[in-house]
């Protein structure tokens, strides 16, 4: 089923179908150009009425060619498809959902109260709303036999976001939970242990609080028969022995409130003041010192990175505030620089939070090809 193509950075791209379990199958778009995949699921289920095809998180409109040609490769048609579920209601995993109710006018849509409450407004008309409350059942039955466990995961990152369990196939698609960036090029379907760093990154710039995280993990960690796979709406699906490995870091990970306490900056500075440092030793390979210095020193941007960094000369020196400041380095060193470069750089913070153990700062670069960032042109609007 699959196309696979050679990329970047040494990788196989993988496109086409992809199969995660039988009879369940990757459908979104494997874009090598973006740092965050947006991950669509088909579930078909073999009943004795017949095949009962099932979309989870049908995701970006722009991916929507793709994910339709992935749909009719499997199932014929993208009409064929009887149900979608919405984990919530961001425009990367429900702005195809229009599309899969005008090619079906029966189809059935699954999601919370909340999640409806919003979505609706981007047109979404399923002849069938069914409404994730495990207050009313924690179960729903696809087709004739099937069943599919209702995992409520609020604030990760929305109050009525949901998570879906598939216990015949032991597989949790478990929506932004979980998900991360990739580096360029990297478009496997399984995730790696390094691939980790992604995740961390993403579910600090995205997830409010720690306590929510840890309440997910919980409801994660009690369902029966245990979770193998966590399939997430971004990033690569979690398989073997990362599930547990990842479950046990996301409940440790801070996140959103816990990165603005005096408390952390404090006692990661030091840690925060190695990792400059290592940054430094690329970008002086790259840049040259003078260049990097200069770039470090500039007071025209203003973006306040005086208040966090010194430099006298040739030395560099972090101040205060570690979480900030690095992220302020990162914007001024990678600003104009080739991807390979700003990849590099990035990756080199990564590893090195990683090793820290600090939170890692948002570095990432999900901006999209020939998008103009912080200039003044036709529309005369420039951000400050």
């Amino acid at each position: 089923m699959d196309d696979l193509a050679k990329g970047g950075e040494g990788e196989t791209q993988e496109s086409g179908p992809l199969e995660v379990r039988p009879d369940c199958y990757m459908v979104g778009y494997r874009n090598p150009a973006a740092l965050l995949q947006c991950n669509t699921y088909l579930r078909s289920f073999q009943g004795a009425g017949g095949a009962v095809h099932v979309c989870v998180d049908p995701g970006s409109r722009r991916d929507y060619p793709e994910v339709e040609r992935h749909i009719c490769e499997l199932v014929g048609d993208v009409g064929e498809i009887h149900s979608f579920t919405l984990n919530h209601q961001d425009p990367d995993v429900s702005g195809n959902a229009p599309l899969l109710c005008d090619a079906n006018p029966n189809i059935s849509g699954v999601m919370s109260e909340e999640v409806w409450r919003l979505v609706q407004h981007l047109d979404v008309r399923p002849k069938r709303l069914h409404f994730a409350n495990t207050e009313r059942s924690k179960w729903m039955t696809v087709g004739d036999r099937f069943r599919w466990q209702v995992v409520p995961t609020p604030f990760c990152h929305f109050r009525g976001a949901t998570a879906f369990y598939d216990p015949e196939l032991r597989t949790l698609f478990s929506g932004d939970l979980f998900g991360g960036f990739n580096r360029l090029g990297l478009v496997r379907l399984e995730a790696q242990e390094d691939d980790w760093l992604g995740v961390a990154q993403f579910h600090q710039i995205y997830m409010p609080s720690r306590e929510a995280l840890r309440y997910a993990v919980r409801q994660i960690r009690a369902l029966d028969p245990p979770v193998e796979v966590i399939a997430p709406q971004h990033g690569f699906v979690i398989t073997g022995d990362l599930v547990p490995l990842f479950l046990d870091r996301m409940d440790s990970l801070p996140v959103g409130l816990e990165l603005f306490t005096g408390q952390l900056d404090q006692s990661c500075l030091d840690r925060y003041r190695e990792i400059l440092q290592r940054v430094l030793e690329v970008a002086d390979e790259v840049m040259g010192a003078e260049d990097v210095r200069r770039r470090l020193s500039d007071s025209e941007p203003r973006d306040n990175l005086p208040r966090f960094v010194s430099v006298r000369g040739e030395t560099v020196r972090l101040e205060q505030q570690g979480y900030t400041a690095m992220a302020l380095v990162f914007a001024r060193l990678a600003r104009g620089e080739p991807p390979e470069f700003a990849n590099r750089l990035r990756d080199t913070m990564l590893q090195a939070c990683a090793q820290a153990e600090v939170p890692v700062p948002p570095i990432g670069l999900g901006v999209a090809e020939g998008v103009a960032m912080d200039r003044v042109g036709s529309d005369g609007i420039r951000m400050e």
